[in-house]
């Protein structure tokens, strides 16, 4: 597969805090995030892992103070391959090692048919069976962290759920991806 040299536009977004005078909740997009997510979702199916308060397609989330869909936990998500068109990520982690970002975006490609699109405070690299599509610098406010808007399209690569996680949060899975049982999804 060949790289290709994808440079990020700017996406500009308002201070919020300042327009509504009482600041604003930290767990949804800011509009012009929203716009432009909603925008590169129109007519597919999608879902938000660390769905929180997303406006639109199927919420996953861990936390049920946050009425989700379905309350699950996106490093083990509970889809089978090819489920949704999209996958949207919206992490709220600072940071990640390389290959616990490998695992969450690989988890997303194996649930995605056409996409994933990935908003973090961090650049994430092609590969896991996707490759860059198109690509942001999201400026969310004043003091705040610039954050990467990336779509990712989905390749051919033969996507299998991962068995078993050696570093970040999702080890708490192993046991039960090494039991004889196993979990019910992901095939």
């Amino acid at each position: 597969m060949s790289r290709r040299n994808i440079k990020p536009e700017v996406l500009w977004c308002a201070n919020h805090r300042n327009i509504r005078g009482n600041g604003r909740n930290g767990w949804s997009f800011p509009r012009e995030v929203d716009s432009k997510i909603q925008e590169i979702c129109t007519g597919q199916t999608v879902v938000h892992f660390f769905g929180g308060l997303a406006k639109f397609g199927m919420r996953l989330d861990i936390d049920p103070i946050v009425k989700p869909d379905i309350i699950g936990d996106a490093w083990l998500p509970p889809f089978a391959g090819a489920s949704f068109d999209v996958v949207v990520l919206d992490p709220p982690y600072l940071s990640f090692c390389r290959e616990v970002l490998f695992s969450l975006l690989h988890g997303a490609a194996f649930v995605a048919r056409k996409r994933v699109v990935w908003l973090g405070h961090i650049w994430a690299p092609s590969g896991f069976g996707c490759q860059l599509e198109q690509s942001w610098l999201v400026r969310c406010g004043d003091s705040l962290v610039v954050r990467a808007l990336q779509v990712f399209r989905r390749t051919d690569k033969p996507m299998t759920p991962i068995k078993y996680f050696s570093r970040g949060p999702q080890m708490k899975y192993n046991r039960w991806l090494q039991q004889p049982e196993q979990l019910p999804f992901g095939d």
